[in-house]
């Protein structure tokens, strides 16, 4: 992201399970199989580091949209519900980078 920060106008956050990941290559699923598998989980419950990534946009004094994509996945609940887990999520640790 550092490399790139001069051309960071838009943030899209999404998660991603690196099990199922792993699993979608070796048994080469196509995206929609890995998409129904689980791939993309919800924020918080995957590998990618968001502390470390809001604590960046903070540092690097981002202003800019951050968008939260949530696939729909079985066993989630509604979307609406997947929905506000994610933004609780964020908002919990969004606290530890205010000023």
């Amino acid at each position: 992201m550092e490399r790139f920060k001069d051309r960071v106008w838009y943030i899209h956050l999404k998660d991603c399970h690196p099990e199922i990941a792993n699993l979608a290559r070796a048994q080469k699923w196509g995206y929609f199989e890995a998409l129904r598998r689980g791939v993309f989980c919800e924020l918080g419950s995957g590998c990618v580091d968001f502390p470390a990534v809001l604590r960046w946009l903070k540092e690097s004094g981002y202003q800019g949209y951050r968008l939260v994509e949530q696939d729909v996945v079985a066993g989630l609940g509604t979307p609406k519900e997947s929905a506000l887990r994610n933004r609780q999520y964020l908002r919990s640790i969004e606290g530890n980078f205010s000023s």
